[in-house]
């Protein structure tokens, strides 16, 4: 027995048309930047409010509590809370990676909000996948890599751990 003729065939990706673009979900790029801009407001109120080193409200390390190893993300909400009561030493203290690559996540989104702005659209994204892959390896690797380092033994790398 044969197969129906109204079967579709295999395309080739150069064959199909373009993807038109069209804004993400009901609200406009601006409304979602005015949105996201609102809720890291109000979290950063909330931890500004809340010491993370007195209540239990803030999610533990599942692997500190299970190891005793600090991960690399260990002391991140200590360090934000620092920071925000404008205690830099503290907050290197608690995780020198998270306060080095804080301006460097704040610089490249305020710069796409402020594209998405001009446009009111959000920039299209050009990176191909094997420089998505490289740099998420790039990335898990120096996370791999703070992390031992910040376990290591002895006083030369005390101040990598966080403040009990």
């Amino acid at each position: 027995m044969s197969a129906p003729s109204s079967l579709p065939t295999c395309v080739a990706a150069e064959d199909l048309p373009p993807i038109p673009r069209v804004r993400a979900g009901w609200l406009g790029p601006r409304a979602q930047i005015v949105a996201g801009t609102c809720a890291c407001a109000a979290a950063s109120l909330f931890v500004y409010a809340v010491d993370p080193s007195r209540h239990a409200i803030y999610p533990q390390c599942l692997l500190y509590n299970a190891t005793g190893y600090y991960c690399a993300g260990c002391g991140a909400t200590r360090a934000f809370y620092a920071l925000l009561h404008g205690r830099v030493l503290v907050a290197l203290h608690d995780n020198v990676l998270f306060v080095a690559a804080l301006p460097i996540v704040l610089y490249v989104m305020a710069a796409n909000a402020r594209a998405a702005w001009r446009a009111n659209a959000w920039p299209e994204l050009t990176a191909s996948p094997g420089r998505i892959v490289r740099g998420g390896a790039g990335l898990f690797a120096l996370l791999v890599a703070f992390m031992i380092v910040r376990n290591l033994p002895g006083a030369a790398f005390d101040w990598l751990r966080p403040l009990p």
